[in-house]
């Protein structure tokens, strides 16, 4: 289950403490396939982020989801890889059933500013949006 998955997630993120984690965060970011920019649309744009955040998904044939995204800015681009990680290839009705509240065990919510905050929610939506959307 993703709940499972995000739960491992946050106690491994949970050895690493202040500066530590938001360097984790700035540096899964760092190697990243950016998003083409013919996707940098403001239909797949995330409002209520600090930069810009992108992010197209869909489900695949399998009934599986795929997602891909890109940001300005290193800590919004990781903080969205940490989340997108975790649902890329899992099942769409499991991520439909997702709700924001399901990620508070990562802990990022604590080392973000309130924009940030929003955004990482807004992004959540999003994924889920996606999920539910028809193909």
């Amino acid at each position: 289950m993703i709940t499972d998955k995000i739960k491992a997630r946050g106690k491994e993120m949970s050895a690493l403490k202040g500066h530590d984690r938001l360097q984790y965060i700035i540096d899964n970011a760092r190697n990243m396939e950016p998003l083409k920019d013919k996707f940098k649309k403001d239909i797949n744009r995330i409002h209520g982020c600090v930069s810009k955040l992108w992010i197209i998904g869909k489900a695949l044939e399998n009934g599986t989801m795929q997602y891909k995204h890109d940001a300005e800015s290193f800590v919004t681009k990781g903080t969205a890889k940490i989340v997108i990680d975790l649902v890329n290839g899992e099942q769409q009705s499991e991520v439909a059933n997702l709700t924001v509240e399901s990620f508070t065990p990562l802990g990022i919510r604590e080392l973000l500013t309130v924009q940030r905050q929003n955004g990482l929610g807004n992004l959540i939506t999003r994924i889920v949006g996606l999920a539910n959307a028809k193909n």
